[in-house]
């Protein structure tokens, strides 16, 4: 006779995905239309021929800077606040009590929600950005014309213009994690108090660090040593892989903790 693992059993995480779409589906769908909404605003506002953007005369340089802005900090904004809502099932006595009555086991219910808040809202965004962009090629050609320059980027050119990949995903790596953390810590306004909680430790660390860099600082240096960009290409992964961890297992105490 086959018996199903008690920690994880791909049918029964089956089930559970299945069950949480089918209870935030038309949540997760107003959400998206929100993304492609505000997405496709950015874009043609700051792709717009009449906006001056940071003195660009080139158009095409300006669409290329303008599409990299709106993908990388639109992008984490976005991924930041699906990330937030990974507790989202708990933040309720009526949606706690749902979650602890499901029969998927912990680690099942936290890859559930893994996988909507971090993966699905990571790739609703790439799709969004694709049609927004689309949308924005469509209504500058029937405003002005084949204007110079004008051309469709989407979110698989736009990486063309980042420095580098490893630093545009390895951002969105690790703000996603962190806010995942944070949801787990806060599971009411999450968002919010991850964001404030951030801000004051960069204050307090940029307050701290200016006496240290300063004994460092050279004003010849124009060269980034190998070093250091080995550990701003694998700190983001370390710190998602510390984050996710923690949350998982925060996400298991809450599940202990409000069952009683």
């Amino acid at each position: 006779m086959k018996t199903q693992s008690q920690i994880f059993d791909f049918g029964r995480f089956a089930d559970c995905v299945s069950r949480d779409l089918r209870l935030n589906g038309k949540s997760w769908m107003l959400k998206a239309l929100m993304m492609l909404g505000v997405t496709t605003l950015l874009l043609i506002f700051y792709t717009h021929p009449d906006y001056d953007f940071v003195g660009c005369s080139d158009y095409a340089k300006q669409q290329e800077e303008s599409t990299f802005l709106i993908f990388r900090f639109g992008g984490a904004a976005f991924c930041a606040l699906g990330a937030s809502m990974l507790m989202e099932n708990m933040t309720s006595k009526g949606l706690r009590l749902n979650s602890l009555m499901s029969p998927a086991s912990d680690l099942e219910k936290y890859l559930s929600r893994f996988l909507i808040c971090i993966v699905g809202v990571t790739v609703a965004f790439i799709i969004c950005f694709a049609i927004a962009d689309a949308i924005r090629v469509f209504y500058i050609m029937h405003e002005y014309g084949d204007i110079d320059g004008l051309s469709y980027v989407g979110p698989f050119g736009v990486q063309v213009f980042a420095e580098s990949k490893f630093y545009l995903w390895g951002f969105f790596l690790a703000v996603q994690a962190t806010f995942a953390l944070g949801s787990t810590v806060w599971p009411k306004n999450a968002f919010l108090k991850t964001f404030g909680t951030i801000v004051l430790l960069l204050v307090i660390f940029r307050i701290m660090s200016d006496g240290v860099f300063s004994l460092f600082y050279n004003p010849g240096f124009r060269t980034v040593p190998d070093w250091i960009e080995t550990i701003a290409k694998t700190v983001p992964t370390i710190w998602a892989i510390f984050c996710y961890i923690t949350a998982y297992y925060r996400f298991k105490e809450s599940e202990i903790i409000n069952r009683f």
